[in-house]
């Protein structure tokens, strides 16, 4: 599918969205983040693409025109995966007053001068929960008060291809009078393949996502591959592909390798951090985290003692293998847990596409 749709992608980190739209046609024109890590991930895995490292609150909508040699009205899409630290129901020191609970209005500050014909924004479902739903309702007036007919909606990436269950929320507004209708899963369960014509395929599991991947002791990395790609979501996810990158164990303590590796697949590592499992081969992966607690890794490996590796991170959040993440190995951890999915994206700008 290719289109001469344009896109300004604000908050971009590692380049989730980017990713998935570029996929589905796309043309991106410009990227912001003011993580520097972010900017060197985006910028090596998108060449080319104008991009400004800097807080948005501190960056003038001329100074976007100016990098991105752009003027009103020439954008399609508007999109930013707005930071959703203050907003998750994982942040149990919850702030209403935390500034970055209000950096939409940052967002839409770009939006009212740029005008464009369509304008996304992604972030966690505990927003819909925060304030009573206050926020939601804000950022959807907001929309609609510059003109943009809004709709918002959860999509849970498992239902499209991505071997992760990662629900998250959008808000799509159109500057036409029509109103955006999200897209229909593609994947399920063995039961809801039976009840949903569209749906043709399984879910995507962990075995189905990093199986191929070389075995590691903890501390160990690996470069090369050491098996042909067994599924054909690997076949994806490997596709011009001759290396390994990001592909480190965690270097456990022996007293982490024991726990590991009498702890069953599924189950919890701890009794007083339940969230903390190791993986299951025939199911999808839980939400991949932003980073983890110390020792900065979240999930064990289901069939090796050791916590996953970045790539095994990555594959679970459908970044193909060329993408390459930078930063320390915590940061890297940090970039992969903040995106969108790209396979998620990709369906949403397929869909876009057909109402702009």
């Amino acid at each position: 599918m290719k289109t001469s749709l344009t896109v300004i992608d604000l908050f971009c980190g590692a380049g989730g969205l980017t990713f998935g739209f570029k996929r589905a046609g796309y043309r991106i024109v410009f990227a912001l983040d003011v993580d520097w890590d972010a900017i060197r991930t985006y910028t090596a895995n998108n060449p080319g693409i104008p991009w400004i490292n800097k807080d948005i609150r501190k960056v003038a909508v001329e100074e976007i025109q100016n990098v991105a040699e752009i003027k009103a009205g020439d954008i399609d899409v508007i999109m930013a995966g707005i930071p959703c630290e203050g907003y998750s129901l994982l942040n149990r020191r919850y702030d209403p007053s935390d500034p970055r609970n209000y950096l939409f209005v940052e967002f839409m500050r770009v939006v009212k001068k740029l005008k464009p014909r369509s304008v996304l924004i992604e972030n966690v479902p505990g927003l819909l929960r925060r304030e009573n739903g206050g926020f939601r309702k804000v950022i959807e007036n907001s929309l609609e008060k510059l003109g943009f007919n809004t709709s918002s909606f959860t999509l849970n990436a498992v239902d499209f291809g991505v071997p992760q269950k990662r629900t998250r929320l959008f808000f799509i507004g159109l500057s036409s009078n029509k109103k955006f209708e999200p897209p229909c899963p593609t994947h399920g369960t063995s039961e809801s393949l039976l009840s949903f014509i569209n749906l043709t395929r399984p879910h995507v599991t962990v075995w189905d996502a990093i199986s191929d991947l070389p075995q590691l002791q903890p501390g160990e990395e690996k470069n090369q591959y050491e098996s042909e790609p067994r599924t054909e979501y690997q076949k994806l996810m490997r596709e011009g592909s001759s290396k390994l990158y990001n592909h480190r164990a965690p270097n456990h303590p022996e007293w982490t390798v024991r726990l590991i590796e009498k702890t069953r697949p599924g189950a919890s590592l701890y009794e007083t951090f339940r969230q903390r499992i190791r993986l299951r081969w025939d199911e999808p992966s839980p939400t991949i985290p932003a980073g983890g607690v110390r020792p900065q890794w979240f999930f064990a490996h289901p069939g090796q003692p050791r916590g996953i590796t970045v790539r095994e991170m990555a594959r679970l959040q459908s970044f193909p293998d060329t993408y390459i993440f930078h930063g320390s190995l915590i940061k890297q951890r940090v970039l992969v847990g903040d995106a969108v999915p790209p396979l998620l994206a990709e369906v949403i700008a397929r869909k876009l596409a057909e109402y702009i």
